[in-house]
Order: structure tokens, then C-alpha cells, then sequence
């Protein structure tokens, strides 16, 4: 990502301000400070200190972070840290380790907080929220506010609202001390899981990966119908996958794309939806989903494997539907693909930058076949990206050097292994020379698996460099060294900001939910209403689903409500927390109740007006950022049955005991299915739709909802004639033409 792009996205996020000289040196320090502990904590494991102190330390950086970058207000374009935002870095200091010295205190192990510690809890919800308005922006600081009077009004409250537990003491106890508030389930899962993998995003980036990932897909793609869209749809979907922002991904990936789009004869607003759907889908798709099946595996305790092995079939399915969505706009309009000899050599693309897929592979076999911890699995893969990235290019360059360079790295290493355990001794000694109990015999560790990977990676390098010698391949666009890895160690930190501070508000909310017992209400209230709709329907109308099918489109709402001008990862979280027990209660399995909400939160990104990733692209584009929402928004429409879908047929999802041939029988629907509502969207198969036709293509798309042989089958002949009398007319139109 280069200077424009960084301004661009900083700006959509909330920071202009463009730190200078000592200012923007500690904010680096910090930055790189926070990334570097989470790579040695996901690495290493905690070095002598807890759980929980993880937790405060990760938020409170992250809040000294905000109120470093992120101005009070938009449009000041300041370049230095004004007196009331180092103020409020202070006081996040100071509360941070206010409540890591108290955590095992008597006052809060027993429930019995001190007047300071409610004045201290208080100050952290308040931070939180300020932090959480600044990053993220009003609406979820505005659901919180919500919650939080409903917490306290609850005896005011009419019917299954009502509730007496409003009392001040409980509230900042619950929320600021114990484990089902701030500091529980997303925080712990934006310090255990998130942030690793933003890091391995950031990095990945930063070594130009993004432009390799274009133009392979370019290759593949671009000289067939609307070519550059469809090679946007899969290059997005693979840089969103890993980076966890869909707005960050559309800047990234738009900026080589949407130009692409716009000269082979996409409008402008179009071509700038395409991404927005596009970049934003990428959170749907295995192995990191954006870092949502990390946090999915903490919510509902399903392994990993598990969780991308039923995410899969649909996350392609919603890629498939966006594709068909480009290739029917690309028809309608007659925009063919770019020439041949404009595309580069994919043979040359994969020995240029072909190695930077080597780490995605590394992460694979960590999570999937040795399945590790999955925080060893991100720290494993970041070692192999920073030796192949670091290497590579320095091997090609001179040979000799580097084989120095590469000797004495890992003479280094092998030392490392001997000399962890003295120097942990020296440092558990400054324990008694300074009477402090900081340092622990383990405070520093090692893995054995370093010294491997670092052989592997460094004979990796030296193949690649030998071969691009040999084929005279150009060098890639990022020459990687030090300043760019500080650059990704900087951006994961500033990337994180959304999440942690999202998190943490989300643990707001959980908070509110738990103590009020508002969750359970919540359920009953969506299953009372859905009952009472059911039961309005006539006889006729009703099926065994009805009811459920009512509770699905209320969530669908709801989702679509809270996750409006929200990160993408942070939308998961609150719905996660919130909307996601409703339909568990309703007898959903949990893993299709998460993969539901997950899907309508990332549609939530691309709806208007809020939408942030429409902002981005617009302005690559050139175009209204509300009609660019609304094209990006119809090209993900093609998802908007996907979640019934699966719902009502977990066969795709690869969650029930059928044979072989069932699950590929329900894949083939289910395409067929998302063909058919793709063209519904565009009113085009082989030519425009007349008014029935396109009907009776809506009524096919929703025949495949249901888990029905009978139903299938009349929609696949229904697709068929529709396709027949299309195909049909579009020959005597062109016969005609050809005749006159």
C-alpha cells in the first residue's frame, strides 16, 4: 500500500491526522512495541505473566494507540498529539495498570469494590467508549448507550423487559472487572487470535503480494467477458480472506482494479461496486475469514478444521454468485476482457512472487494437518513470509553476501537455544536487585521448529533467486527490508485499533445481556413473535419451518441494523454475542447460527449509506459514493439467500451424515440456485428478462431454499424452459438483425 493509498484509508477511519518528526517516532515505537508482543506471545506463550494481564495490556496500548492517532474530530489535519488526547493516553496508562495491580485484590476478588476502583472502572468504560467513537465511529458507541440506559431503566421497563439488577456498583463491577464485560470473550479473542493474523496480513502486504494476487488473477481471468471485474471478484476475495478490512482491501486491491473496470466499458459507480462486493466477501472465505473463524472457534469451542471445512462450499458458492453477477452485467452492456498480450506471464508471475504463497501453504498445514495452536500456526507462517520476503531478492542481488548474511542468521539461531536459559536467569535476578517480581525463570523461550523453518525458508529463497537469474525475471514491485517490515508491524497495530476497541465495547454489551438477563428474553421475545406470525398465516401457508423461517428473517434485520458502519470483524463479534443465541435456542446448530449472522454482518458493510468500503472505492472510482453502496450492495445481493440456504439444507455446509452423492447433489442446486437469483438481480440471463420470466427466475432461486428433491427438480426444468425460451429468442432477434 503506498502513501495515497495509507492517507486515503486513514481518512475513512477517522485519522487525518499525520503525525511528524518525535510525535510520529512514538507512535512507531509503540506500534511496532504492540505487534512485536503479540508475535512473542503467539510464538512463546505469556512471558511470566497472565491471562488476564494480557488482556488489559493489549487494551490499553491499543487505547494509547487511538488517542495518539485518531483526532477528536475529522478535519483538523493535525501534526502533533494536541495536550487533552496525551492526556487521555495518560489516564489510559494509568488505568491500565491501576487494574492489572488490583486484579487479585481482596476488593475485587470478593465482589466488593473499593470507591476507587468504581472511579477507576468507570474512567476505563468511559475511555473505551470515546475510543470506540473515534475509530468506529457512532453507531455501535449509540447501541451501547442503549444497552447501558436499558441496564439502568430496566425497572421502568414494560413485560419481559422488565428487570430490577440496575444498580451503579454492579454495573462498572461487572463490566470492568470480571470476565463477561470488557475483558471477556472478544477481547480475549481480538489479543489471542485477531491481531496475529492482522499482523500476518499487514506483512504480507506490505511485501507486495497484493499486486501478485491481481495479476495472477488477471491472467486467469482477463481476456474473457468483463474480465478485469471478474479478476477484481478473485484477487479481492483472496486478499480479504487474509486481511480482515474490507475497506483496507478495496483501497489496496481497487486502486490496480477499478481503472482496469472502467476501460473496458464498466461505468464508474459499477466498477467501484464490484470491489466493495468483492473485497467485503473475502471475510466469508477460508483459512482466516477475515480472522472471524479464529473467533468463532472461541464462541462456539469448534475446532478450526472444522469450522473453514463447512465455511468452504458457501464461501465459493458467494464467490460464484458474484462472478455470474459480472459476467451478466459484462453481457448486457457487451464488455468484452483486455487482449492477451497485455496480460503478464503466469509462469513469470509465480517465479517472481510465487513464494510469497509458500506462507499461506505453511499456515495451512499448521492449522489443517499438524493442527497446532493457532496462534503457533500464524507465528510459523509470519517466519517463513519474513525469510522468504527478506531473502529472496537479496540472493538474486548478490549471492555471495547473502550467503554470509544467511550463514551467520542461523549461526545466531542455534547460539539463541543455549543462551535463553542464562539470560533468563540474569533477568529473574533483577528481581532482588530492584525488588520487583516482574521476571520469571521462562521468561523468555524458544521453539525447536524455528531453526527447521529457517533452513527450509532460507533454501526456499536461495531456488527462487537461482531461478529468476536464470529466467531474467524482473524483480517485484516491493524490494523488502527493513523499513517495510516496520511498516507491517505499524500497520497491524493501526489496522487493530477498529478491532480492539470494537471488542471491547462488544464486551459492553455482553455484559449488559449477561447481567440483565436480558439474552434469554431476547429469545423469548424473536420466538413469541415469530410464533405469533406463524400463526396469523393461513393453514395452507404454514410449513414445519414457518416459524423459523419468521425468527431467520427478523435475525436478518437485526443484523443488518448492528452492523451498520462497523468493521466487518467487529460486526461478528456484537452478533455473535447478541443475535447468535436466539437462533441456537430456536434448535440451529451453533455453527450455522455463527456462519448466518457472519454473513448478513458483511452484508451490513456493504449497505448504504454507511457503508465505509463504498467511500474508498468511489473515490478511485470517481463516483457517488451512495450509488457505488447500492452497486456493491447488488452484487453481494447474490448471498442474500446463501444463509437460508444452508440453513435449511446443512449439507453443503458438510454438517450432516449424508452420502457422497447428496452433498454434491446439494452443491449443484445450490449453484444453480445462486445463477438463477444472480440473474433475477441483473434481469438478464441470455438476454433481458420479460416481466414473467424474471419472476419466474425469483421463484426458482427461492424453490431451491428448500431441503426438497420435488422442489429441485421443478426448479432446475423451470430454470431450463427459461433458458431454452431465451437462447430461442435471442437467436430469431440476431437472425433478424442479420436479416435487415
Amino acid at each position: 500500500m503506498d502513501d495515497s493509498q495509507k492517507k486515503m484509508l486513514q481518512e475513512l477511519e477517522g485519522s487525518d491526522r499525520e503525525l511528524r518528526k518525535l510525535w510520529g517516532i512514538v507512535v512507531l515505537a509503540i506500534s511496532v512495541f504492540l505487534s512485536a508482543f503479540h508475535l512473542y506471545v503467539a510464538g512463546f506463550g505469556l512471558p511470566g505473566i497472565g491471562s488476564k494481564t494480557f488482556l488489559i495490556l493489549h487494551l490499553t496500548i491499543g487505547l494509547i494507540l487511538v488517542f495518539c492517532i485518531f483526532p477528536i474530530k475529522k478535519g483538523l489535519r493535525q501534526t502533533s498529539i494536541p495536550w487533552y488526547d496525551v492526556v487521555l493516553a495518560i489516564i489510559s496508562l494509568a488505568v491500565g495498570t491501576y487494574i492489572i495491580q488490583k486484579q487479585t485484590a481482596t476488593s475485587i476478588m470478593s465482589g466488593r469494590p473499593t470507591d476507587l476502583d468504581l472511579f477507576i472502572g468507570l474512567a476505563l468504560i468511559i475511555l473505551v467508549l470515546e475510543a470506540t467513537r473515534r475509530v468506529v465511529g457512532k453507531p455501535l458507541v449509540i447501541i451501547a448507550l442503549v444497552f447501558i440506559a436499558y441496564f439502568f431503566l430496566g425497572e421502568y421497563m414494560p413485560g419481559q423487559f422488565h428487570h430490577t439488577r440496575g444498580d451503579f456498583e454492579r454495573f462498572v463491577y461487572e463490566i470492568s472487572y470480571r470476565n463477561n464485560g470488557i475483558f471477556g470473550t472478544p477481547i480475549y479473542a481480538s489479543a489471542q487470535f485477531v491481531f496475529i493474523f492482522i499482523l500476518f496480513g499487514s506483512i504480507l502486504e506490505s511485501t507486495g503480494a497484493g499486486k501478485m494476487f491481481i495479476d495472477l488473477a488477471l491472467r486467469m481471468f482477463g481476456r474473457y467477458k468483463g474480465g478485469p471485474a471478474k479478476a477484481s471478484v478473485v484477487a479481492s476475495g483472496l486478499m480479504g480472506s487474509i486481511s480482515g478490512s474490507s475497506t483496507a482491501n478495496a483501497v489496496t486491491t481497487g486502486t490496480f482494479t477499478i481503472p482496469l473496470m472502467k476501460r473496458v466499458g464498466f461505468k464508474p459507480h459499477v466498477a467501484g461496486g464490484v470491489e466493495v462486493a468483492a473485497s467485503s466477501s473475502g471475510q466469508f472465505l477460508p483459512p482466516i475469514m477475515g480472522a472471524a473463524a479464529f473467533i468463532m472457534v472461541e464462541f462456539t469451542g469448534i475446532p478450526y478444521y472444522e469450522i473453514i471445512q463447512s465455511a468452504i462450499i458457501p464461501a465459493l458458492l458467494a464467490y460464484i454468485g458474484i462472478l455470474f453477477m459480472v459476467h451478466f452485467e459484462a453481457s448486457k452492456h457487451g464488455i468484452t476482457g483486455i487482449d492477451k498480450s497485455e496480460l503478464a506471464s503466469g509462469r513469470k508471475l509465480i517465479m517472481q512472487q510465487g513464494y510469497l504463497l509458500i506462507p499461506l501453504i505453511a499456515l495451512l498445514y499448521y492449522l489443517v494437518y499438524v493442527r497446532v495452536s493457532v496462534n503457533n500456526s500464524a507465528f510459523f507462517s509470519i517466519i517463513v513470509l519474513l525469510v522468504l520476503a527478506l531473502f529472496v531478492q537479496r540472493f538474486k542481488d548478490n549471492l555471495g553476501r547473502t550467503a554470509i548474511i544467511a550463514l551467520a542468521v542461523i549461526a545466531i539461531t542455534v547460539l539463541l537455544q543455549f543462551l535463553i536459559g542464562p539470560i533468563n536467569q540474569g533477568l529473574h535476578a533483577l528481581n532482588d536487585i530492584f525488588h520487583i517480581n516482574f521476571f520469571s525463570t521462562e521468561m523468555i523461550r524458544w521453539k525447536s521448529e524455528i531453526l527447521i523453518l529457517l533452513l527450509i525458508s532460507i533454501g526456499i529463497a536461495f531456488i527462487f533467486a537461482l531461478s529468476q537469474k536464470k529466467m531474467k525475471i524482473d524483480s517485484p514491485p516491493v524490494h523488502f527490508g527493513w523499513k517495510q517490515t516496520l511498516a507491517g508491524f505499524e500497520n497491524a497495530a493501526r489496522n487493530a485499533l477498529s478491532i480492539i476497541v470494537a471488542c471491547a465495547t462488544a464486551g459492553i454489551l455482553i455484559g449488559v445481556i449477561t447481567t440483565s438477563g436480558l439474552s434469554t428474553k431476547f429469545t423469548r421475545i424473536v420466538i413469541g413473535f415469530s410464533e405469533t406470525l406463524t400463526n396469523a398465516m393461513p393453514n395452507f401457508l404454514v410449513t414445519d419451518n414457518t416459524q423459523l423461517y419468521f425468527a431467520l428473517i427478523l435475525t436478518v434485520f437485526a443484523c443488518l441494523l448492528l452492523g451498520l458502519g462497523l468493521p466487518t470483524t467487529a460486526t461478528y463479534v456484537v452478533l455473535a454475542a447478541i443475535v447468535a443465541p436466539v437462533l441456537t435456542d430456536m434448535g440451529v446448530h451453533v455453527l450455522i447460527a455463527h456462519l448466518f449472522v457472519l454473513y448478513y454482518g458483511v452484508l451490513a458493510d456493504d449497505t448504504p449509506p454507511i457503508n465505509l468500503p463504498a467511500y474508498a472505492t468511489a473515490g478511485i472510482a470517481k463516483a457517488g459514493p451512495v450509488s457505488t453502496g447500492v452497486q456493491g450492495f447488488k452484487y453481494d445481493s447474490a448471498a442474500l439467500l446463501l444463509p437460508f440456504v444452508f440453513t435449511l439444507n446443512p449439507t453443503i455446509l458438510l454438517l450432516t451424515d449424508v452420502a457422497w452423492y447428496q452433498v454434491i447433489w446439494a452443491i449443484i442446486t445450490a449453484t444453480i440456485g445462486m445463477i438463477a437469483f444472480a440473474s433475477f438481480i441483473q434481469n438478464w440471463l441470455v438476454r433481458q428478462y420479460h416481466w414473467y420470466e424474471r419472476l419466474l427466475a425469483l421463484i426458482t432461486a427461492l424453490l431451491f431454499i428448500q431441503n426438497n428433491l420435488l422442489t429441485d427438480i421443478i426448479a432446475i426444468v423451470t430454470l431450463a424452459i427459461i433458458f431454452v425460451l431465451q437462447l430461442f429468442l435471442s437467436k430469431n432477434q440476431k437472425n433478424k438483425e442479420q436479416t435487415a
